[in-house]
């Protein structure tokens, strides 16, 4: 209810309710107290007393009838108006043609009008449907949208760079409990998924190279193939798709359900960085879990292929020496350190597609779709992107 307390400046104060059980003076006019009245005079529609919750439900029907086929209504007689009167006079003006002109009100009770016409005015309903984009719109409006994405990305690629050298800076921001928590997550939980892809890649690789070696009298040679492969790109790649399907797409499910219940924009107004509370140790989590998940990948991957090569008839002796001879440290190490690019860019990707979730049921879905389908076409580029650089640099 909306009802004005004080008298503005060069008005007089409205007269108040007497207590209970005090006497009123007979030549006190008790103007508060009277009944909502609505009355027809010609084409004037007047409404007088205070029209407030407490009476308008009783002179509804009869205001609503009396305003058919008014002119004007008049509310010089109002001494109060809450929002349910004003609720009844709209619907009067509405009942009345709708344009009829409302007159005489006084300036608290003209304000508590506007505000309820203001409130329940409906939103203009466009007179015909949009036409249909056309191609050339349509090309126009994704390459805004791409162009918008880009910019976005890169806002988030400047902020999340800031925020891991401040945490060089100063250490104490990076909270290490949330690290750890993150660490469990993204390694030690996808273990057993890692070590079982492994030893299936492995046993595949192994098997599907023996059949043209063979033709050749080179399958002593399947040991070295395979290892090159494990190591230098399979491994960190086969691991990187395990992240990103795994972890990309829960880091973009959780800080999106976060976005959408609105607790990133509490941070924000509590002062609390987002990117240094929620981004931060997933990064930082991501990147050292992943040369550890490659790791793991490669040596199960070797395992695999290691029992082909005893159904084959070859010896354990056999293919330790064909693996000291075919690989290097220098291939390990850069599956690794591919591996862990891979890791903070993973992350990075489902950080950033959590965060900028939209609204409504469909946002989360959408945020982790696009974490782990961004990762895996990460995945792709970037190791295109290294192996011309290792070609380059004769690695």
């Amino acid at each position: 209810m909306t009802e004005a307390q004080q008298a503005p400046p060069g008005e007089e104060p409205a007269a108040e309710e007497p207590a209970p059980g005090a006497e009123t003076p007979p030549s006190v006019a008790r103007p508060s107290l009277a009944r909502p009245t609505a009355t027809r005079e010609g084409e004037v529609l007047r409404f007088a007393g205070r029209l407030t919750s407490m009476g308008a439900g009783r002179i509804w029907r009869e205001a609503l009838r009396a305003a058919e086929g008014a002119r004007r209504i008049d509310l010089s007689g109002l001494e109060v108006l809450d929002t349910s009167g004003a609720a009844l006079v709209l619907a009067a003006q509405a009942a009345a043609g709708g344009e009829v002109p409302v007159e005489g009100a006084s300036r608290k009770v003209g304000a508590v009008l506007e505000r309820s016409r203001g409130a329940v005015r409906a939103p203009a309903r466009p007179g015909h449907a949009l036409p249909r984009l056309g191609p050339v719109r349509a090309v126009g409006a994704w390459g805004v949208g791409r162009i918008a994405a880009m910019a976005q990305g890169a806002a988030f690629l400047g902020e999340a760079s800031a925020t891991i050298v401040n945490a060089a800076r100063r250490p104490r921001d990076l909270r290490v409990a949330d690290v750890l928590r993150h660490l469990d997550e993204v390694g030690t939980r996808a273990f057993g998924l890692t070590l079982l892809l492994g030893v299936l890649i492995g046993v595949i690789l192994a098997f599907q190279s023996s059949i043209p070696m063979r033709q050749f009298g080179a399958e002593i040679f399947i040991p070295r193939l395979v290892g090159l492969s494990l190591l230098r790109e399979l491994g960190p790649l086969l691991a990187g798709v395990v992240l990103a399907g795994r972890t990309g797409s829960a880091y973009a499910a959780e800080l999106g359900t976060m976005t959408v219940n609105e607790e990133v924009s509490a941070l924000r107004i509590m002062g609390i960085d987002p990117m240094v509370l929620l981004v931060l140790p997933r990064l930082v989590a991501a990147t050292v879990a992943m040369p550890v998940l490659a790791l793991l990948m490669d040596l199960a991957g070797l395992l695999g292929m290691s029992g082909v090569m005893l159904s084959l008839g070859f010896p354990v002796q056999l293919v330790l020496n064909q693996l000291h001879v075919g690989v290097e440290l220098g291939d390990l190490l850069g599956g690794l350190g591919k591996a862990a690019v891979f890791g903070l860019v993973i992350a990075g990707l489902g950080c950033r597609a959590g965060l900028s979730a939209g609204s409504g049921p469909r946002a989360v879905g959408d945020a982790a779709t696009s974490a782990v389908v961004g990762g895996i076409v990460a995945l792709v580029v970037l190791d295109g992107i290294f192996a011309v650089l290792f070609f380059r640099l004769g690695w």
